[in-house]
């Protein structure tokens, strides 16, 4: 029997060391500020081939599970909805047992196609993560919302499990949010936006201004354009490198 397993979904935690700056500074932070990016892996999909500890429902003429009802695992998973052929087809909550007693081990309630999670469909993760959205053959797909144990939140499109297109990620602990375009789980291009107003717009690798051109905005309509520059880490190891940001003139809009 293939016994279902949950993963567990770790959080996705930016930390911002990003220098305060006034709005009307000439100034920007000195160095990239660091965000921690790590795509939450796709939920365990549960059994593939339907052999049940126990079944309560209906059957066909072939003696199997078909019609509503709840199938109860021989490893402690249940599930309750709809059986077609043998398998998971239309709306139905799948339950996992808990690893440890007293904790969630993780519930799926929506849509399914083939025994796989297809449509609409709300997933709560063992941390208290959830994910209410789109899904296709068991993974993120579509446009869906995912909220995160520590506060954090992405909106947007997913693409195979995994985050990408137009969307929109906030960071609570570091107050911010990133709007635009992803790919691979990595925020690639777009507005990196802070609490006061003020926001740099520009490419982005690994979760930080990537180098080259960019421009910060600010609430009083300056603008200072410039450039991250990647140089050698000071006091680090033979081919580290930091990034820099070299700010060129600041713009004043007229009568400002």
């Amino acid at each position: 029997l293939p016994l279902s397993r949950t993963r567990r979904c770790p959080a996705l935690v930016e930390h911002t060391n990003s220098t305060v700056f006034e709005s009307n500074s000439a100034m920007a932070p000195k160095a990239a500020p660091k965000a921690k990016k790590e795509e939450p892996p796709p939920p365990a999909e549960e059994p593939t081939e339907e052999k049940y500890g126990e079944w309560k429902g209906n059957f066909n003429d072939q003696g199997l599970p078909e019609g509503k009802g709840e199938a109860v695992y021989p490893n402690g998973d249940v599930y309750t909805g709809e059986i077609l052929h043998n398998q998971r087809q239309g709306f139905g909550k799948y339950v996992w047992k808990a690893a440890e007693e007293g904790k969630s081990g993780g519930v799926y309630e929506g849509g399914y196609e083939s025994n796989k999670k297809n449509g609409k469909g709300l997933m709560k993760y063992p941390d208290n993560g959830t994910y209410d959205g789109q899904w296709k053959d068991g993974l993120r797909q579509g446009q869906g919302t995912f909220k995160y144990p520590n506060g954090d939140w992405y909106k947007g499109q997913w693409h195979q499990g995994k985050k990408s297109g137009e969307g929109t990620y906030f960071s609570y602990t570091g107050s911010c949010w990133y709007m635009g375009q992803w790919a691979e789980g990595n925020f690639e291009k777009g507005e990196w936006k802070f609490k006061d107003g003020s926001c740099y717009k520009g490419e982005f690798k690994n979760g930080r201004p990537a180098p080259g051109e960019g421009v910060f905005l600010f609430p009083n309509g300056n603008q200072l354009p410039g450039k991250w520059v990647e140089t050698p880490l000071e006091g680090g190891e033979e081919g580290q490198t930091t990034t820099v940001w070299v700010g060129g003139t600041l713009i004043v809009p007229p009568g400002a």
